[in-house]
């Protein structure tokens, strides 16, 4: 009887961790991976849609917020594999600012991150902020991310912080030509609209040319279009 009353009692405590672990945050939470450190002043960085675990330059982890409450908030960046969780980022954040992005370069291969896809978690006072899978993978030639045409970094442009939410509005369509290496080397710019006309238009060419797909030696132009709508995260 006492074994049995001990299993209802370890179960029950057992289903409460995993609530309070998946457990949903208030605060507005946002991850995004950069394939490699932006270049300062040019108002654009490039996104990753995959992550490798031996870069040439290291990957950035990055996670922002808006609506931020003024207090301190424990907040935990992880990434998990098969072997368990792996933290990305951590940290107590003061609640001096109510909007803020923070960025922090990571090196998956020491913290023994296996390829694969993963899930990734911001937790805010351990609860989930937001949460998104991406593929880890040993090098670029076994990344299934960057098999073929791919688009495996996308350019995107810097939200201006004077700039209201409703305001960040436009749309570009270009016409991307690749080299043999899978880098960008020609932008023909077909469509430029809104911010992308005006406050935007020298960081929408600086995130155009961020873009990248899988190598290719025996094709020296590859040419594809490509739209991007700017607005903001939702």
């Amino acid at each position: 009887m006492r074994a049995w009353m001990f299993a209802l009692v370890l179960a029950a405590s057992m289903s409460n961790a995993t609530a309070d672990d998946e457990a949903q945050s208030p605060i507005f939470g946002h991850i995004e991976f950069l394939w490699n450190a932006p270049v300062a002043g040019s108002g654009a960085r490039p996104v990753a849609q995959g992550l490798l675990r031996h870069p040439e330059t290291p990957h950035l982890a990055c996670w922002k917020t808006q609506g931020f409450p003024q207090r301190a908030v424990d907040i935990r960046l992880e990434i998990d594999d098969s072997a368990g969780r792996h933290t990305l980022w951590s940290g107590t954040e003061p609640g001096t600012e109510s909007k803020f992005v923070r960025c922090g370069t990571i090196d998956l291969a020491a913290l023994g991150v296996t390829p694969g896809l993963r899930r990734i978690v911001l937790r805010f006072d351990g609860q989930i902020a937001a949460q998104t899978t991406i593929e880890v993978a040993e090098s670029l030639a076994s990344a299934a991310f960057a098999r073929g045409d791919r688009m495996y970094v996308h350019g995107r442009t810097n939200y201006p912080d004077d700039l209201a939410p409703v305001d960040y509005v436009g749309r570009l369509v270009w016409v991307l030509g690749f080299g043999p290496d899978g880098h960008v080397v020609d932008v023909q710019t077909e469509v430029a609209e809104g911010l992308a006309a005006t406050r935007l238009r020298t960081a929408g060419q600086a995130a155009a040319r961020l873009y990248r797909i899988g190598p290719d030696p025996a094709k020296p132009l590859r040419q594809f279009r490509q739209p991007y709508d700017i607005r903001p995260v939702p």
